[in-house]
């Protein structure tokens, strides 16, 4: 670029003294008309070459300016290293400090600290992963365990056996047969509905991949760990579902002093009572009333804690292919439930899970002001119904007051 505003002064300078000598010629000699004509033809002519030259520099000139942005566009944004070489080359308080002209050096540092991300900046540009990464969610849920139907309406009522006196006896030749009494009555569970909804910008939901999926995928997951603590923990009041290990679900495990295991280790044994020990007395409370329970659901923590009990010889209670089983009855963890709870029961039997309305997932504008702000509201909701018709198929309770129950 030197070079050629060089080149351009050395033109202009030469054609000016070219035209000065010619004038200065007509002027001397005192030409006639003919030679003027002559001088004022080699002017002209002089004029307009020095003005192709001109425009052919000027072009190239553009064209360099032209590569020097796409240059500058196509390179990487520099760090903070490189903002303070080019700083350092452009100053003139450090080029007189390196030449020994001047004492000291002054650089401002503002700009640069603000053109670079930090004083280290990205030496090598980051790779980026695809989709979205979060934790998983919960493999086991309540519903795998229940049978679930479809329903049309919004209560489910069914008949429930409240009490039954059973007067069958064997007879007497000529004599009456035993009454029997039973009484049947309605119960209603009612429908009711589990979401969750969020917004968000419209230019954020098109321009990020695979948002869309990831928000289908993710709000749904949310909303059933909110069904499994309504099928488990719901108080059966307000928009609340009527829960399997609440009062007026499921039956409690039985610490009373009339439970068939109460009090049935000593002293002794008692330090090793532990959690199947529960769990057995729990399924004999099942057995008892006629369920052969087919799942049985702990936290994880403690699932994890039974495979670490030992005996008094310091060997493990129970290990068999990494599978925890109570005589038979599978044992599944789950986050569902709360550490220290367990409930075990026929599941099948015990309750129906009612489908109003299955998982749906909606987007819309309309919503609010959402239309004229650009925004996506995203919903996800479900209704359902939880009837419990065999209450006693389910035994639940908390593993650390059946244990102090069953030690003497």
């Amino acid at each position: 670029m030197e070079d050629l505003n060089q080149r351009l002064t050395s033109l202009k300078e030469g054609l000016e003294s070219t035209i000065d000598s010619k004038v200065e010629q007509s002027v001397e000699k005192n030409m006639g008309s003919d030679y003027k004509n002559q001088l004022k033809g080699e002017v002209n002519e002089l004029i307009s070459n020095h003005g192709k030259v001109v425009e052919d520099l000027n072009s190239r000139i553009d064209s360099l300016e032209l590569d020097k942005q796409k240059s500058l566009q196509n390179a990487p944004p520099r760090n903070f290293s490189a903002n303070l070489k080019a700083a350092l080359a452009d100053s003139a308080s450090f080029k007189s400090f390196m030449s020994g002209d001047s004492s000291k050096a002054t650089l401002n540092l503002k700009a640069i600290m603000t053109t670079a991300a930090n004083a280290s900046g990205d030496t090598v540009p980051a790779d980026r992963l695809n989709g979205f990464y979060y934790d998983p969610t919960r493999t086991t849920r309540v519903r795998d365990l229940l049978t679930t139907i479809s329903t049309d309406s919004n209560t489910i009522r069914y008949i429930q056996e409240t009490s039954y006196t059973n007067g069958a006896a064997a007879r007497v030749e000529a004599s009456a047969y035993g009454e029997s009494e039973f009484k049947l009555d309605p119960v209603d569970a009612p429908v009711r509905s589990i979401g969750s909804q969020l917004t968000m910008t419209k230019e954020m939901f098109n321009d990020v991949p695979a948002l869309s999926g990831y928000i289908a995928t993710r709000i749904p997951a949310k909303v059933m760990n909110v069904e499994d603590n309504q099928l488990l923990f719901g108080a059966g009041t307000g928009a609340n579902l009527q829960g399997l290990m609440t009062a007026g679900g499921g039956a409690a495990f039985d610490v009373s002093s009339a439970a068939k295991f109460y009090e049935f280790f000593t002293v002794a044994q008692g330090v090793h009572t532990n959690e199947f020990d529960v769990l057995i007395a729990a399924k004999n409370q099942a057995q008892i009333a006629e369920y052969l329970p087919t799942a049985v659901m702990v936290n994880p923590t403690d699932y994890n804690k039974m495979f670490l009990r030992k005996d008094s010889n310091a060997d493990y209670v129970i290990f068999v292919n990494g599978v925890l089983t109570v005589l038979g009855t599978p044992i599944f963890p789950s986050t569902a439930v709360t550490a220290d709870k367990f409930i075990i029961g026929d599941f099948a039997a015990g309750a129906t899970l009612a489908m109003r309305e299955d998982m749906e997932i909606s987007f819309s504008e309309q919503h609010s002001d959402n239309f004229v702000k650009d925004l996506v509201t995203v919903k996800a909701t479900e209704r359902i119904a939880l009837p419990i018709h065999n209450p006693n198929a389910f035994v639940h309770g908390t593993f650390s007051t059946a244990i102090a129950s069953m030690n003497a």
